[in-house]
C-alpha cells in the first residue's frame, strides 16, 4: 500500500493549474497533470477520487487563498473608504501576484463544473466581507444594494482591465489607473 505525502498536494494542485489553464477544463487529464507535477497518475488517485474531485478541491483551496489575500491579521477593518481601498488594493496584489490561479478561478466559476461545488464555496466573498458590507450599509457608506452587486462593482472593473492587458499584452496598470478604477468603483457603491 502506499503511502500519502501531503507535501505532494501543492505540487498537485501546481500542475492542475497550469494544464487547465494550458489546455481548459476539458482538455485536462489527470495523465497530463501527472506528467506536469512529475508523478505517476496513481500517485493523484492517492489524494483524489477522480479528476472531478481534485478540481472541485482546487477551487476550494484556491478561492479560500484568494480570500485570505484581501485581509491581514492587523488590518483596520473599520467602516470606512480607506478600508474598501486597501481591500481592492490586496485583490489587486493577489491578481498580480498569482495570475495564473486566477485565471484557474476565473475559467472554473464561469464554467458547467461550479454547479458541482457546494453553493458555500461558491460565493465571492467570505463572512468577513458579509459582515464588512453589512456594517456599511447599516452606517449608510454603503448604497443598500445586494451584497453580490456590491462585490460586482467595487472587484470587476479591475479584474476585467488586468485580463485585458493579459490578452493583448499591453502595460499593467500603474498606481494613478488603479486608483482611478477604484474611485470609478467606489463611487458606484457609496451613499
Amino acid at each position: 500500500m502506499r503511502v500519502k505525502d501531503e507535501e505532494k498536494i501543492p505540487r498537485i494542485y501546481h500542475a492542475a493549474i497550469t494544464v487547465v489553464n494550458r489546455y481548459g477544463l476539458e482538455g485536462c487529464s489527470m495523465s497530463k497533470i501527472a506528467d506536469e507535477a512529475g508523478v505517476s497518475a496513481a500517485t493523484i488517485y492517492l489524494y483524489f477520487d477522480n479528476k472531478e474531485d481534485m478540481l472541485i478541491k482546487l477551487f476550494i483551496h484556491t478561492k479560500d487563498r484568494m480570500g485570505h489575500s484581501y485581509f491581514s491579521d492587523n488590518m483596520d477593518m473599520s467602516v470606512s473608504k480607506a478600508t474598501f481601498r486597501t481591500i481592492f488594493l490586496n485583490h489587486y496584489q493577489y491578481i498580480i501576484n498569482n495570475i495564473e490561479e486566477y485565471i484557474f478561478l476565473e475559467d472554473f466559476s464561469t464554467s458547467a463544473q461550479i454547479s458541482l461545488v457546494k453553493p458555500e464555496f461558491r460565493v465571492d466573498y467570505c463572512p468577513v466581507f458579509e459582515s464588512l458590507f453589512n456594517r456599511s450599509k447599516e452606517s449608510g457608506l454603503l448604497q443598500n444594494m445586494h451584497n453580490d452587486i456590491i462585490y460586482s462593482l467595487l472587484f470587476a472593473p479591475l479584474s476585467f482591465l488586468i485580463k485585458k492587458t493579459l490578452n493583448v499584452k499591453s502595460h499593467s496598470l500603474n498606481t494613478e489607473e488603479l486608483m482611478r478604477i477604484f474611485e470609478a468603483s467606489w463611487r458606484a457603491i457609496s451613499k
